[in-house]
């Protein structure tokens, strides 16, 4: 006699499952009335107890999200950089974070950093956080100070605008704030600088800045720099030409501008120095130039008659002020001149000059290269 196969119909697994489910479900709701019950008659009795396990339980939930639970990513890339500007409460830092997308409420990192007092220390800077970053791996960055810093060359001969385009360019500085520093008298002589701007008093150098940070901040360091670079013995030489300091860097940043070859400056100091004695006009390309935009020429007839106290082509003795930010070996050639007799020298067009004494070898040298061949290009 065969034996009837009984088979699990398809209806048979749903009863299965939504029977289960309800049993799960009772049973869970079971447990949470109970719980409820129980928990109403304990705060009865004690309150306290009752709220501070409330309280603990929410504290961990909260220090586990902000320990170890990564934040939500919605940029493109793997790194989100933040800029914090010098002077940004920590309030201004956290909008900054959520216009990032890297917080959606930044209420947690504004509370802790309130009570420990971190709310207005957060150093200036570009900060850059990684994919799969905490909201406290954010916070402890932010206070720790871990900016990136940039950077920054400042080369030789660059006018105060070009300095202030350089940092625009670099990290973000306003570079009209930076000018409009950089030409305050009241400024400069707080920072003991004998002149009524910045020019000429700006160290070039390299420097690690961060983004952000304050044009003020960024003047003063290179002003300190030029003070460590200025030692006693360099003022002692200006006293011993009986030169004042303006005098010198004046002087300094007009070699600067004029020796591309920078084995010329010691002999085109002479030069200067030379026809300063005797009374000459100065005659420098680069004053005349000093305030309009970058010539890369000859200068015409009608450029040379330029009316500026810079021109001196018309007017006698060193211009008013430094023309551009003049490096230390320019500064050491203004002091130290060649021993030489030269009062006259003509650029030979690949960077380098002809000296001559008497204006006789001065014009033959200029007619010598005006008439050589041209370069093919």
């Amino acid at each position: 006699m065969k034996s009837e196969h009984k088979y699990i119909t398809i209806k048979d697994w749903i009863t299965f499952f939504i029977s289960t489910f309800l049993i799960f479900l009772s049973s869970g709701l079971l447990v949470i009335s109970g719980a409820i019950y129980y928990s109403v008659r304990l705060a009865k009795k004690r309150p306290l107890l009752v709220f501070s396990s409330i309280f603990g339980l929410l504290l961990l939930y909260f220090i586990i999200e902000w320990i170890a639970v990564p934040v939500s990513w919605r940029a493109e890339g793997d790194t989100v950089s933040v800029i914090v500007r010098e002077g940004d409460s920590m309030s201004r830092i956290v909008q900054r974070l959520k216009e990032a997308n890297l917080l959606d409420d930044g209420t947690g990192i504004l509370i802790i950093s309130k009570l420990l007092g971190k709310d207005r220390h957060i150093k200036a800077g570009r900060y850059d956080f990684k994919k799969g970053i905490t909201s406290y791996s954010i916070f402890n960055q932010l206070i720790k100070g871990d900016a990136i810093l940039k950077e920054v060359t400042i080369p030789e001969g660059s006018t105060l605008w070009e300095i202030a385009g350089i940092f625009k360019r670099e990290i973000q500085i306003d570079s009209s704030e930076f000018v409009k520093l950089a030409t305050n008298s009241q400024f400069a002589q707080s920072m003991k600088i004998p002149a009524s701007g910045l020019e000429g008093y700006l160290f070039p150098d390299t420097y690690k800045l961060s983004w952000g940070i304050s044009p003020e901040k960024a003047a003063r360091l290179m002003v300190e720099q030029f003070h460590k670079i200025l030692s006693d013995s360099l003022l002692r030489s200006a006293d011993g030409i009986n030169m004042s300091l303006p005098d010198v860097i004046t002087l300094a940043s007009m070699i600067e501008a004029e020796a591309k070859d920078g084995k010329e400056r010691e002999i085109i100091s002479a030069v200067f120095h030379n026809r300063l004695k005797q009374g000459m006009l100065l005659e420098s390309c680069p004053t005349v130039t000093y305030g309009l935009p970058h010539i890369d020429r000859p200068l015409s007839i009608t450029e040379l008659e330029r009316d500026s106290p810079y021109n001196t082509y018309k007017y006698p003795g060193l211009p008013p002020g430094p023309i551009c930010n003049p490096g230390k070996a320019s500064i050491q050639a203004a002091l130290h001149p060649a021993d030489v007799d030269y009062l006259y020298f003509v650029a030979n067009g690949d960077g380098t000059h002809i000296f001559s004494v008497t204006l006789e070898e001065h014009n033959r040298a200029k007619n010598k290269i005006r008439n050589a061949p041209k370069k093919q290009t």
